[in-house]
């Protein structure tokens, strides 16, 4: 409880002396990054972004188990090339929707098809089923491979 107390305490009054040392710009990188955390932990959005924008967020999330990247394409066009731990979801199959309500709507998905189309309208259907957070891919796989940005292929 102290902790919590004493280290915005410690900034303010580095800050007002114009004192700058890496512990302090550490601290107050830390004290962002907590405050973007619990925002982030609270909102709910559904979002279409470029595939540059979709590539920082995927290289972001490595790692991350609480983030998912969801390959709505069918299953022989993902077999031959996918994102990098990307899981597959066809679209075009009758049990769509059941799958994808079976997934963990608390995490954040950020979800590819070939152009786009079908991303989103995966992100719409992500909403209605109560997703919280999910990003749909403009311009999908024909974007992703001409900026020639990283796959899994066989």
């Amino acid at each position: 409880m102290k902790t919590k107390i004493i280290i915005p305490i410690v900034i303010v009054l580095m800050s007002l002396t114009g004192f700058s040392t890496p512990i302090q710009k550490r601290l107050l990188s830390e004290n962002i990054i907590l405050k973007q955390k619990v925002i982030d932990d609270s909102s709910t959005f559904y979002r279409s972004i470029n595939v540059l924008k979709a590539a920082k967020i995927i290289r972001l999330n490595e790692g991350n188990a609480r983030f998912v990247v969801l390959d709505v394409r069918k299953p022989d066009d993902y077999s031959k090339e996918h994102l990098v731990n990307a899981i597959n979801i066809d679209f075009k199959s009758s049990d769509f929707s059941l799958k994808l309500d079976s997934l963990d709507k608390s995490k954040t998905y950020i979800v590819i098809c070939y152009a786009g189309v079908r991303s989103k309208n995966t992100m719409k259907l992500m909403e209605e089923l109560h997703f919280r957070k999910v990003y749909s891919i403009k311009g999908g796989m024909m974007k992703w491979r001409a900026k020639k940005l990283p796959l899994v292929s066989k």
